[in-house]
């Protein structure tokens, strides 16, 4: 298969061709028509039974003691498989990634001159929590529990767990695919302790800056400029140095030799120096995320212990 025939937009800009953009444009619009007639009219609602589950899901989750977490935690994963959640939310978390392993595929067939590899992609897998924790918080309407013994804090921490428990195997397949995918396999073990670092970082934050009421807090500007400024820092400083890892003399004048030579851009020189900087760049900036974690960990009783109960 040609190249031209994969990458539209790379031979739309190669070769400026009008009919090639408004045929690619066409076929998204189609792709959308077709999505949205998929779209089921139906309001009807259907009583499912199941069979006793709090006690079985309490009983595998003794690693978290006998406090409230556990109980809280056990009472999360009821409300996920009660509600059948558990699978939409499992695939919505899951569809990014795999778009992120087709990412990585194509960059690999088309050897195009990208600076990118398994240790660029790392931090991009824990990112995608965000929307699996936003997805935790609209389950169920938590106002009742204002009148239960609990408090604000213990619950944030739970869904947070919960977060934890259900996507990391999840974010660990993957990674370990793109490892394959790539041929990386050096790189898999930082990989993951990068990946599993920005993953609890991301969400710590999450839960921290916008406690039961993500969707909410996304439209608040004073929420949003920490939470970016908190997010793009470390991962623009992981992926930034994730491209000391191999050809360093690409790097430096990438533009000009892919201007120059387009997909054959090639380099040679390999700076091993560069390489454990670059190594050990990343693996302190994880351990700062894991500890930032859970400094915003403790500090959650400070910010949401006299909030209410609302999402």
């Amino acid at each position: 298969m040609s190249l031209d025939g994969v990458l539209w937009g790379l031979y739309v800009q190669s070769n400026q061709s009008v009919p090639v953009a408004s045929a690619a444009l066409g076929g998204c619009i189609l792709i959308g028509l077709a999505a949205s007639a998929l779209i089921v009219d139906d309001f009807d609602v259907s009583v499912v039974q199941r069979k006793e589950m709090f006690v079985p899901i309490y009983n595998r989750l003794g690693f978290l003691g006998d406090g409230e977490i556990r109980l809280i935690v056990a009472k999360e994963f009821v409300d996920l498989f009660r509600s059948g959640s558990i699978k939409k939310m499992t695939v919505s978390y899951a569809v990014p990634l795999v778009v992120l392993l087709g990412m990585a595929w194509l960059v690999d067939f088309a050897e195009a001159p990208i600076p990118i590899n398994l240790l660029s992609y790392a931090p991009f897998l824990g990112f995608f929590g965000f929307n699996f924790y936003s997805w935790l918080t609209i389950l169920d309407s938590p106002e009742f529990m204002n009148g239960l013994p609990l408090r604000v804090p213990q619950l944030i921490r739970a869904k947070v767990i919960v977060y934890f428990l259900a996507t990391s195997w999840i974010s660990l397949i993957f990674i370990v695919l793109m490892a394959w995918q790539l041929d990386e396999w050096p790189s898999l073990p930082t990989s993951i302790i990068v990946m599993f670092a920005n993953s609890i970082y991301i969400v710590a934050l999450t839960a921290f800056l916008m406690g039961l009421r993500p969707n909410k807090a996304i439209f608040d500007a004073s929420i949003m400029i920490w939470f970016w400024i908190g997010t793009v820092l470390p991962l623009l400083g992981l992926f930034l140095l994730s491209f000391t890892q191999g050809d360093v003399s690409l790097y430096g004048n990438w533009w000009e030799r892919a201007s120059q030579d387009g997909l054959a851009a090639t380099a040679t020189m390999y700076d091993q120096s560069m390489v454990e900087q670059g190594y050990k760049g990343m693996l302190v900036i994880s351990v700062g995320l894991l500890f930032a974690s859970a400094l915003l960990w403790k500090l959650m009783d400070r910010r949401w212990g006299k909030a209410e109960f609302s999402n």
